[in-house]
């Protein structure tokens, strides 16, 4: 895995970056407008949620298809708290899961626990400086 990082030419923030992943996706990284950024992209410590997000949001979706659970729209929010110091660590996340669909409870509760205390990395990682707080509704 790599990805590659450059600095946008001639933009009006002198922190504007890109990010090229080995398929040629990008993502656009930005500082903050209170050191000078013109917050034209993720931050990142943005992206790190975004990440904790779509990594445990497969997981999550892969085994509820397994499960044979009909899901029409799903959605995930992460807030977190961070570190005062530097550096600013998250040091508390949390993460929310919105289902809809035909989805059990128990299947859900299920794929929510796994995807965060067992298979996303991101979660893994992320766990050894904040406490990661998962909660889960389900929408008919």
């Amino acid at each position: 895995m790599e990805i590659n990082v450059h600095k946008v030419a001639g933009d009006a923030s002198p922190f504007k970056m890109e990010a090229v992943n080995g398929q040629g996706k990008k993502v656009v990284i930005d500082a903050s407008s209170s050191i000078g950024g013109k917050e034209d992209g993720f931050r990142p410590m943005e992206i790190m949620l975004a990440g904790l997000a779509g990594c445990s949001g497969i997981d999550i979706l892969s085994m509820l298809e397994k499960g044979r659970q009909k899901v029409t729209d799903f959605q995930v929010r992460v807030n977190a708290d961070r570190a005062d110091t530097d550096p600013k660590v998250f040091t508390r996340i949390g993460i929310h899961y919105t289902v809809k669909g035909e989805v059990t409870d128990k299947r859900m509760q299920t794929a929510v626990d796994l995807s965060i205390e067992k298979y996303c990395s991101v979660a893994a990682m992320l766990s050894k400086t904040a406490k990661i707080e998962a909660t889960y509704e389900i929408k008919t």
